[in-house]
């Protein structure tokens, strides 16, 4: 019978970037402009002498990095990613490659997405609110539409005459044709101390890109 050797994985666990959204590794813009801190646990297997060196999209970036004495087994190793490799929108594709200085064998960590989005919700024109019925008991609803680039997260900022209305927060299943809806209550518009309101908004998506302001709608309130 003959014998076939067989070798065992190596037990990496993925890098970490703690600046990215768990949910599926959307980063904020305001972070993309310095090198990004990546976690590197040292594998079960490294012994000093061991290094590694960064993966995005299964191309090495990045200087490499020698495991130490003073590097223990479970310890996180924080290197860089240089902002400049994700000046692209879309997802990469973040690992990390280990590689014995002996018999120069590397391996592969599994990988993690990284998301990003610099393009401003609403492109170049957000749409005025629409208000189907400007006369109101307790409250007049405002209709905000659909607009480019909407997404579930996205934070809708209302002002009335320049000062801060409601806020809503974009839900998965407003992301239809729906206009959505957002209410300004009666104390609000008698805060406002004016029969003529500006209403406008703008949005901020949840890498903290902002929009433009909406197109402004003039309503006479009769409180």
């Amino acid at each position: 019978m003959s014998r076939i050797d067989f070798k065992a994985p190596v037990p990496f666990t993925p890098p970490v970037v703690d600046i990215a959204d768990p949910s599926d590794g959307l980063l904020k813009t305001v972070d993309l402009s310095m090198p990004i801190p990546v976690k590197v646990e040292v594998w079960e297997a490294a012994i000093p002498g061991y290094y590694f060196q960064l993966m995005l999209n299964e191309q090495a970036v990045g200087d490499t990095r020698i495991i130490t004495e003073a590097d223990q087994i479970g310890d996180m190793i924080t290197v860089y990613l240089n902002e400049d490799l994700l000046n692209q929108n879309g997802i990469y594709w973040l690992g990390f490659r280990a590689t014995s200085p002996n018999t120069q064998v590397s391996d592969l960590s599994p990988v993690i997405p990284l998301k990003v989005d610099r393009s401003r919700p609403g492109a170049a024109l957000l749409a005025p609110m629409i208000f189907p019925n400007a006369s109101f008991s307790d409250r007049l609803t405002g209709l905000i539409p659909g607009y480019a680039g909407m997404e579930q997260g996205d934070v809708i900022q209302t002002l009335c005459n320049g000062t801060p209305g409601p806020a809503h927060t974009v839900q998965a299943d407003e992301l239809t044709l729906r206009p959505i809806e957002i209410d300004f209550e009666r104390k609000v518009m008698q805060s406002l101390a004016a029969e003529n309101v500006s209403f406008e908004y703008l949005v901020t998506d949840r890498a903290g890109n902002p929009s433009i302001m909406s197109l402004p709608v003039l309503l006479s309130i009769k409180l």
